[in-house]
């Protein structure tokens, strides 16, 4: 009966403490509300009103002589709830803002998508200085386009297979056409390359390039444009 009323006294301080701090309850920053102030006020409240329900308690109902040593223990037991409150508040609080985090993720990749969607069936045409080179794509069968000299190369799905084609143009200029269209990343000064092919970035020593899906073609990464890559990775 006597362990049970320091029980009965944890309750009771836990109820007058949450009615105190009804209206102002440990909002977590996710909400934007936090108060450091406020917050500290609350857990201090705890400790500070069970310390002296216990040293009442053991004084006048266990009959035993108060002593420094003896309130001293009392507060290291009284800061067993507090901190159990706050542990549990900290993992409710990570969790929200795991979850927040995850579906703005989502919410950002389902942009993302609906965004390459409303481009997908688009077609764009690279002009060669020689007519007869001209070529017309659908923007998702790019793949990756790399200067060659005077000349882009530009690698493409056809028909389910991966074809090639030589353009007399610049890469500044076919960037410029690809410029619009979100799906492209510049990875290099001579590369540019359709994200959705990307398999993933590879390191060797210091250099870096990319693996495409369904192809043996690789892909140069300069450090400048390194922290792009590894963003949209």
């Amino acid at each position: 009966m006597f362990i049970a009323g320091y029980g009965a006294i944890i309750f009771i301080v836990q109820v007058i403490v949450q009615i105190i701090f009804q209206r102002h309850l440990l909002r977590n920053d996710i909400d934007g509300e936090y108060n450091p102030l406020l917050n500290s006020l609350y857990y201090f409240s705890q400790i500070a009103l069970t310390s002296v329900a216990f040293v009442f308690y053991i004084r006048y109902v266990g009959n035993t002589g108060i002593t420094f040593n003896l309130v001293l223990r009392v507060v290291v037991i009284s800061l067993s709830a507090p901190v159990t409150i706050y542990l549990k508040d900290t993992l409710l609080s990570t969790h929200g803002k795991y979850k927040k985090i995850l579906e703005e993720n989502r919410q950002m990749q389902d942009k993302l998508r609906q965004f390459s969607e409303s481009y997908a069936d688009k077609f764009i045409e690279f002009i060669s200085e020689n007519e007869a080179d001209n070529i017309r794509l659908q923007v998702s069968e790019i793949i990756f386009v790399k200067s060659a000299d005077n000349y882009v190369e530009i690698g493409f799905r056809a028909g389910g297979e991966i074809s090639k084609k030589m353009v007399r143009n610049t890469l500044k200029n076919i960037e410029k056409q690809l410029r619009e269209f979100n799906n492209f990343v510049r990875t290099h000064r001579s590369s540019i390359v359709n994200i959705q092919y990307i398999d993933k970035l590879n390191k060797n020593f210091n250099s870096y390039w990319l693996t495409l899906i369904d192809t043996k073609e690789t892909i140069p990464v300069s450090r400048q444009y390194l922290m792009i890559v590894k963003d949209l990775l």
